[in-house]
Formats: C-alpha cells, sequence, structure tokens
C-alpha cells in the first residue's frame, strides 16, 4: 500500500467527525477563554467610577491583559513546539482562571494592574495553541473555515461576558464577574482527559506510536475503515527542517512572509481590540443606559462571530488573499458609516454592520497565518504572530483614551482607523501574496521558498 498523510485520512469520509470533535474540545476553551479577556470591557465603567480614573487609566484596563497575552503568546508556542500542544494548553487554561479569581478582592488600580497582567499570560498562550492544534487536524478543503471557527468560538466568549455583565452586574456587582470568571479551571482538567495531542506533532517528534494510536481513532470513525488500522510504514512523514524554532520563523526563507504576516497582524488586531474595548464606555457616556450600551456592544461581538465564519467560508472559496482585501475594505466602509450615521440614531445599524466587518477583517489574515510554516515551526510561528497583534491590541485602548481626553470626538478616532486598513492592505499585497488555499497541511513545509516569499502556488491542492 502506497504511503499517506494523516491529512489523506482526515480527508477520507466521515474523517471530519474527529476533526469537528477537536474543534468543539477546544472550542469550548476558547469560549471560556473569551470571557475572561473581554469581561473587563464590560466592568470598565464600573472600575472607573469606584477608583476614579482617567481616560487613559481606564483604556489601560484593557491593556493590561493584553501585556500579560503578549508573554503568554509568545511563550507557549517555543513550549508547544517542544513539548506538545496539549498539556501547554491544558496549563495554561487553569493559569488565566486561577488567576482571573482574586480580581474578586482587589480594592486598588495598581493591584487590579498586576492580577490581569497575570491571568492575561495564561489568556494569551490559549489562543495560539487553540488554532494551531485545530488546524493539524483540520480537513484540507475546510481548513480555513475550521481555523477562524476556532476563533469564533473566542468571540461567542465576547458576547457570554455581555449578557453575564448585562445580569450579573446590576444585580451584585462588577466583582462577581471575576469570580465566575475562574470556573474554566474545572474545564482544564477534564481536556486533560478527554483531548488528544497533535498527531502533526506527534510524528515529528517521532513518537510514532503514540501518534498511530490517535490515527487508528480517526480511522474508526471513518465511513469506511481501514482493516486492521495503520501501520508505521503506511504513514508518510514530511522531513523536519533543521534549525532553532524562532531562528526559522525569521529565516531567509520565511522572512518576507513573516513580516508581511506581523505588520497585518498588528494592524488588524489594533482595530479590533480598540474598538471592542471602548464601546461599551463610550455608549454610555453617549447617554445609553447600562442595558442599551452593553445590549449594543454585546450585539456587536454577535455579529462578529458572523464575520468571523465568513472569513473561513470566503478563505477556502475566494482563496485566502482576495477574502483578506474584501475584508478590509468593508471594514473601512463600517467605520466610516458608523463615524457619520452611528451616533445620529442608526447605532443599532452600525453595530451590526462593524461588528460583522471589522471582525471579518481581523479573522481574514488567520489562515494566511497557521499556513505559512511547517509543523515543527508551526506553533511558535502562530505565537509569534499573536504576540505581535497583541501589540497593536495593547497600545490601542490607551493611544484611543489618550485621543479622548485631548478633545477628540469617537467619531474622528473611528474616521483615523482608516489608515491601518489601508496599510494591511498595501502589506498583503506586497509581503505575503502567496495563496495556501487547497494546500495539504504536510506539504505547507514543502513549498518553494520563492513562493513563500511572494510566488504564487500553481499546483493549489495537489502534492508539491
Amino acid at each position: 500500500m502506497d504511503k499517506v498523510y494523516v491529512s489523506d485520512i482526515i480527508e477520507k469520509p466521515g474523517g471530519m467527525k474527529f476533526s469537528v470533535r477537536i474543534l468543539l474540545f477546544v472550542g469550548l476553551a476558547m469560549v471560556f477563554d473569551g470571557f475572561d479577556y473581554m469581561i473587563v470591557s464590560f466592568t470598565m465603567p464600573q472600575i472607573t467610577e469606584e477608583m476614579q480614573l482617567g481616560f487613559i487609566a481606564t483604556g489601560s484596563l484593557a491593556s493590561f491583559s493584553l501585556l500579560g497575552m503578549l508573554i503568554g503568546g509568545f511563550l507557549s508556542g517555543y513550549l508547544a513546539d517542544r513539548f506538545g500542544r496539549k498539556h501547554v494548553m491544558n496549563v495554561s487554561i487553569m493559569i488565566y482562571a486561577l488567576l482571573t479569581v482574586p480580581i474578586f478582592f482587589v480594592h486598588t488600580y495598581d493591584a487590579f494592574a498586576v492580577c490581569r497582567i497575570l491571568s492575561g499570560i495564561g489568556v494569551g498562550a490559549v489562543i495560539p495553541l487553540s488554532v494551531t492544534i485545530v488546524s493539524e487536524y483540520a480537513p484540507t478543503k475546510h481548513r480555513g473555515v475550521f481555523v477562524t471557527m476556532t476563533k469564533t468560538f473566542m468571540m461567542l466568549g465576547w458576547v457570554l461576558a455581555g449578557l453575564t455583565a448585562m445580569y450579573v452586574v446590576p444585580n451584585f456587582g462588577w466583582r462577581m464577574c471575576y469570580l465566575i470568571g475562574g470556573f474554566p479551571f474545572l474545564y482544564g482538567i477534564l481536556m486533560h482527559f478527554i483531548m488528544p495531542e497533535s498527531v502533526q506533532w506527534l510524528l515529528s517528534k517521532g513518537r510514532t506510536t503514540e501518534a498511530l494510536k490517535i490515527v487508528n481513532r480517526i480511522n474508526d470513525t471513518l465511513d469506511a475503515p481501514k482493516e486492521g488500522g495503520y501501520t508505521a510504514d503506511e504513514i508518510l512523514i514530511p522531513e523536519a527542517e533543521k534549525g532553532g524554532q524562532l531562528r526559522q520563523v525569521v529565516s531567509k526563507k520565511y522572512l518576507k512572509v513573516t513580516v508581511g504576516i506581523w505588520l497585518v497582524a498588528f494592524t488588524t488586531c489594533a482595530l479590533s481590540y480598540g474598538l471592542t474595548n471602548w464601546m461599551p464606555t463610550i455608549l454610555l457616556q453617549s447617554g445609553y443606559s447600562v442595558s442599551a450600551s452593553y445590549g449594543y456592544t454585546t450585539l456587536m461581538n454577535l455579529l462578529g462571530c458572523a464575520g468571523a465564519v465568513v472569513a473561513g467560508v470566503a478563505a477556502d472559496r475566494l482563496g485566502r488573499i482576495r477574502s483578506a482585501y474584501v475584508a478590509f475594505f468593508l471594514a473601512g466602509l463600517s467605520v466610516v458609516f458608523t463615524a457619520v450615521f452611528g451616533f445620529g440614531g442608526l447605532m443599532i445599524v452600525a453595530c451590526i454592520f462593524m461588528g460583522f466587518a471589522i471582525n471579518y477583517a481581523y479573522m481574514s489574515p488567520a489562515p494566511i497565518t497557521i499556513e505559512a510554516y511547517p509543523t515543527e515551526i508551526r506553533a511558535t510561528g502562530q505565537a509569534c504572530v499573536t504576540t505581535v497583534a497583541r501589540i497593536g491590541g495593547f497600545i490601542t485602548p490607551m493611544v484611543i483614551g489618550g485621543a479622548l481626553a485631548s478633545g477628540s470626538t469617537f467619531s474622528t478616532v473611528l474616521v483615523v482607523f482608516l489608515v491601518p486598513l489601508c496599510l494591511a492592505a498595501l502589506f498583503t499585497k506586497l509581503l505575503i501574496k502567496t495563496e495556501t488555499k487547497g494546500v495539504a497541511m504536510e506539504d505547507l513545509g514543502t513549498l518553494p521558498s520563492d513562493s513563500l516569499n511572494g510566488g504564487n502556488t500553481s499546483q493549489e491542492g495537489e502534492r508539491l
């Protein structure tokens, strides 16, 4: 029998059932992750009032967790490529859950900052690892959808945070939201028993026996499973590249696409995180009630989930690059519409449009990112991108606070966001270019260096 890739087995009829199971396991972890991150946006007004904070200090409330996410995201990639995706992710879930609970007891700005930075380390680690492990189990034809769906679960966590805050804050106070944020600790323990390690990673590390157990679990889910299962001689393993993980990510072969992905991630994350974090506070200051402000922001996040799903479908149908251009254009239209018409009485329409469009733009580079690197450095590459993106997310809430403190209106701030969107399109055009739609996961590491640095994959969907 000819040797086959693990991706070939997953592609067989019925194989997607195992992929969907992985997506759901990881997706629930991302829901909790999104809740723990976004809950600060829905408690910012109460914390600001209690601690008597100015605009910049208010903006920094959201930035503190992003600072921790910078650390956690960067470390997680190195650790996951070295020690495995599963264990690092499970420990990270328990870390952010445990370190969210102490916020229930804090009464000072400094104590809040320390707790959010520490819990942010765990939150930041989970995101790149979730996307990495889901992509390594995803069917090739639907990998774009699987990657963006993973992050869509995080946005569902944002919605859950809004719904929770709408009930909990008026009835029990803002602190109770952080006590609820400790619940994922139990799920982290459960994940240890139900979540398999990445079979791609196990094979890359020569742990073939462990990998085969998982491969044959996938085989058992097929509509027509191979009788007797698969043996080591029947599995094709791509040759691993040599060198340190981070060194490979910035090596000559990957440097151009790495820089391009970093710049696009920075600009799109700055847009998404900056606007999402400030919306509840801006709406409250514009005269909306607590329920209306939280409701509109939750609606915005809910439509963000739709935008994320569309990002995946469009990436698989239009291609990664074309989808990104469409996303950046729609995001630009949405911020202009909100600036001109949103505060003039069309806030519901504006929240729907902006929530959909900015998260479509935020998610559109995700398949490109995960497909830029081979298995042995994929988690490191994803973590580096996430880290750079979080720098944009860290800076923007404080920049918006500074702009508002200087007398600028929120509508003016929105229009300024056209600049990073134009830059994201330019970076995609000049530095990324590569279309990886339809390329098997194992073949991503074999793409020629001129393709990774701006060429086209003419053999899309075929063995390269």
